[in-house]
């Protein structure tokens, strides 16, 4: 079997014509979190910070500096940019806050998220609690691996939080 010059280069431009939009889409996504990391980093230099630990999700960005215990969060969307941040110092407990409605399919009965919160919980009784808002169905479509980071960063949380005690 023999494969002429046209056919190789044919092979080779459609093989770019398909993968081509799928590294658009990648370049874009690294300009996305280049962006959002560099405001997330701008902001926790007025409060003094640095972030040393991070991780992207969806439409966000977390992150923490270790030395002075504080956990930053940039959420960007096509209409706002919602930045928050939590001193731990002040913090007693973090939990991750579920709302969720239960659909019925038949027999079964499936349970879907709603809104996904990271909640800190204030020493101080009369501050009321700070909420990380991660997913929210009137925004996004589908969860993206949110819960699974909640529960690792609430977990990291409440381990460095009890470390202090």
């Amino acid at each position: 079997m023999e494969i002429d010059l046209g056919t190789i280069i044919i092979g080779i431009v459609f093989i770019l014509i398909c993968i081509t939009p799928f590294i658009i889409m990648h370049i874009n996504k690294i300009r996305k979190n280049n962006k959002m990391l560099h405001l997330l980093a701008e902001n926790a230099e007025k409060n003094n910070c640095k972030i040393s630990q991070y991780e992207f999700s969806g439409d966000f960005v977390l992150g923490k500096d270790n030395e002075k215990d504080f956990i930053f969060f940039l959420k960007q969307n096509s209409s706002e940019t919602t930045f928050q941040s939590v001193d731990l110092n002040e913090i007693q407990a973090c939990k991750v806050a579920e709302k969720a409605r239960s659909v019925k399919n038949n027999k079964d009965s499936t349970s879907i998220i709603e809104k996904l919160e990271l909640c800190f919980i204030p020493k101080n009784k009369d501050k009321g609690e700070t909420k990380f808002e991660l997913f929210n169905e009137l925004n996004n479509v589908q969860l993206t691996g949110e819960l699974q980071l909640a529960d690792k960063w609430s977990k990291q949380i409440n381990t460095s939080l009890r470390s202090k005690k």
